[in-house]
Parts: C-alpha cells; structure tokens; sequence
C-alpha cells in the first residue's frame, strides 16, 4: 500500500510526462491553490468563509487559465472517493477564471 506522493512520483507523474505534461513545466502545476467559499450556519446566524486548498496538479492553457485538474488519491483507494473533492475545486476555478476544467481522477 503506497501514500499518495508515492503513486503521484511512480505513476501519475510519469503517465502526464508522457502525454507531453511534463513535472516542473509552467503548463503543469502541482499543488495549485484554490480558495473555496463556504456557509457556516451557527446558532447565531449564517456567515461565509474562505478555505484554502489545494489541486493536486492543475493542466493549464498558453493563457495560464485551468483546462483541467487531476486528483491523486493512493493507490489503496478507489479514485472515485476525490470526485466530491475534484468537483469543487473546478467549481472555484470556474468562478475564478470564466473556464470549465475538465475533472482527472487517478490512484
């Protein structure tokens, strides 16, 4: 059972070199971060927030805009289990950048 930095370095890195995505490039950036609002309702009222996280890696255009994310998950996992997650973070990006990215789920 290998973590997730593991699959990402031994599989995920080198499947998106091949496919011309290479690690390190400014086309391709691993650990992107996205602000996502959310509500929180308390007792005393609803108020919004803004989380920090992270894309696993973000595809990008000439133009530095999302063509599409790809969420790592270990290999132990089922991929599926990042698709709430994934879903998300395009929906920031959406509200961000005017683009809809497409949605990678590998482990």
């Amino acid at each position: 059972m290998s973590c997730e930095r593991q699959t990402r370095q031994e599989q995920i890195d080198l499947q998106l070199g091949r496919a011309g995505w290479a690690v390190g490039s400014r086309r391709l950036v691993e650990e992107l971060l996205v602000e996502i609002a959310s509500e929180v309702h308390e007792p005393e009222g609803v108020y919004h927030r803004t989380v920090n996280k992270f894309v696993d890696y973000a595809l990008l255009d000439r133009l530095g805009r999302p063509l599409a994310i790809v969420e790592a998950k270990r290999s132990s996992r089922d991929p599926l289990a990042g698709e709430r997650q994934a879903a998300e973070y395009a929906d920031a990006l959406r509200a961000k950048h005017g683009t809809d990215p497409f949605i990678f789920l590998a482990n």
